[in-house]
């Protein structure tokens, strides 16, 4: 310490302690001194707790993607549930359709995504979180309206009100393909961005909806769900970058796997 000291005077160059056979003690330019160390000090503890703190996944920030259906469900539960146990954690939420997650997740610009099938990317692992039936949406004074299920081949020859495949290709296909199975083509007659603009359209008497049966949190005056016995089903997937091993990441994992099978 001794060593330290003479080697910080030098520095100075000026003396910071008085020495003498019987004590030691501060110098003018040492008692000047005393407060900037003594904050240089708590600084340099209040970065190590800092650094502790991150490496342990309890601080930092968190960019997630999502598609629209998932913020009816998974989503507000994994978040809640993720921020009630790591507070100080700054979490961003973007909602963005298939193709946006997969290249923000390749770029970096996101750490999570909720997504749905197809989809491709290089570096990319993608966890099934949930296999969702299928409802569909009519309006209030549909003659399939208030009826528990029904058949596929009972919507194949209804208006169809599609989520445009831009935003979710895999469940745009998969409705045109329940239609075919069905036997019937499977007629469009609006296409909609958003989930709340296509159950405006199907309220205002458009068509019909086929959609994950997650939807039916989304209250919607005008509209009513019906479960579809079909063997199709709309599958959530998590997705992460394979070389990110961020503590961060595997803990948002954790709250929605959670949060798509509660008490799983």
């Amino acid at each position: 310490m001794s060593q330290q000291i003479q080697r910080l005077e030098r520095s100075i160059g000026t003396r910071l302690f008085e020495r003498n056979r019987r004590e030691v003690r501060l110098t003018a330019a040492g008692e000047a001194l005393r407060p900037y160390a003594l904050r240089a000090l708590a600084d340099v503890e209040d970065g190590i707790r800092a650094a502790q703190r991150a490496a342990a996944g309890e601080t930092g920030h968190l960019t997630v993607g999502f598609l629209e259906a998932a913020a009816s469900t998974i989503v507000p539960e994994a978040v809640r549930e993720f921020q009630a146990a790591y507070p100080d954690v700054e979490l961003t939420l973007r909602e963005l359709g298939v193709g946006a997650q997969v290249g923000g997740l390749e770029s970096g610009r996101l750490d999570v995504g909720l997504l749905r099938p197809p989809f491709e990317g290089a570096g990319l692992v993608f966890e099934k979180l949930v296999d969702e039936e299928l409802v569909a949406a009519v309006p209030s004074g549909h003659r399939l309206a208030g009826r528990d299920s029904l058949a596929a081949r009972t919507i194949a020859g209804e208006p169809l009100v599609l989520l445009a495949r831009e935003v979710v290709p895999g469940l745009h296909d998969q409705v045109l393909a329940l239609c075919r199975e069905a036997d019937g083509a499977g007629r469009v007659a609006q296409e909609a961005t958003s989930i709340q603009a296509v159950l405006g359209l199907v309220a205002a008497g458009l068509g019909i909806a086929v959609l994950p049966a997650s939807v039916r949190s989304l209250s919607r005056a005008g509209v009513g769900f019906v479960a579809i016995r079909s063997r199709h089903r709309s599958p959530l997937y998590i997705a992460r970058r394979r070389d990110d091993d961020s503590l961060l990441v595997a803990r948002f994992a954790a709250a929605a796997r959670e949060a798509a099978h509660p008490g799983g």
